[in-house]
């Protein structure tokens, strides 16, 4: 981010190598305004991906009773900001939904929280797997329990060369 921010013509802008996890682990004080839950949420793999994407586009992506099986939440930033360094307009193939919107999208838009299911495995993807917890937590505070993050984000889907698709990148939800 700091990056894009300088590439606007910003100068005074500085990067804290570790970023909030050290701040933190440090001992360093921190103001939150509305706290998220502690959770540690759990991730899979892009393998275990892979096989959960496989055995739900066989089933048309829903259950015996239409409930979804799999949901993709593809919040990676540069997918809405095509000129950022690094972007790209691939994600990940699947017939079953992708709810594609920017993390502060689900705070400034609370009815794009009540888009992702309570039903099936919802998994968060974003650029590295590192921002996942937040939304992970966040989305707990609406009584989610259904929602993983993707170890390693689309970085790890793409190096295990898996199955994507080109996308508009000004995609919305």
């Amino acid at each position: 981010m700091a990056v894009a921010i300088k590439k606007m013509g910003f100068a005074n802008v500085m990067i804290y190598n570790g970023g909030l996890k050290d701040w933190k682990k440090s001992g360093l004080p921190l103001e939150s305004i509305e706290p998220l839950p502690e959770y540690e949420g759990r991730f899979i793999t892009v393998e275990e991906l892979r096989d959960k994407i496989a055995r739900a586009d066989a089933a048309g992506c829903v259950d015996q009773s239409g409930k979804p099986l799999l949901t993709l939440v593809d919040f990676r930033s540069f997918l809405k900001q095509p000129d950022r360094i690094g972007g790209d307009n691939n994600r990940i193939k699947t017939s079953c939904r992708t709810i594609t919107a920017l993390l502060d999208d689900f705070v400034d838009n609370p009815a794009l929280i009540h888009q992702i299911p309570k039903h099936g495995i919802v998994v968060t993807v974003s650029e590295t797997g590192n921002r996942d917890i937040f939304l992970i937590r966040y989305l707990k505070k609406f009584g989610y329990t259904n929602i993983v993050g993707l170890q390693f984000g689309m970085r790890g889907w793409l190096k295990m060369n898996y199955p994507i698709e080109k996308i508009s990148v000004s995609a919305s939800p």
